[in-house]
């Protein structure tokens, strides 16, 4: 998933540019999502529960970046 490659349809130049950034914002968020999930992994593995605060707190985090990416897909499928 963090190494996957998006394109953007934009015809002008500066759209080019703004393929860019989304390119990169979205790699960003991926990289962001993994790390969380692999140390949420780790914590559970640690904590053996679910239930603990620190699997919790990370569960939240993964979460809210997840719902992020999300909302970021929605936004580029419109501009599609």
């Amino acid at each position: 998933m963090a190494c996957a490659d998006y394109e953007f349809p934009f015809r002008n130049e500066s759209g080019a540019m703004q393929a860019k950034q989304y390119s990169s914002s979205i790699r960003v968020l991926e990289d962001e999502i993994y790390e969380l999930r692999q140390r949420m992994e780790q914590s559970y593995l640690e904590q053996k529960t679910f239930s603990s605060d620190i699997v919790i707190d990370l569960s939240r985090k993964l979460d809210i970046k997840i719902n992020e990416y999300m909302r970021f897909m929605v936004r580029r499928n419109s501009l599609q």
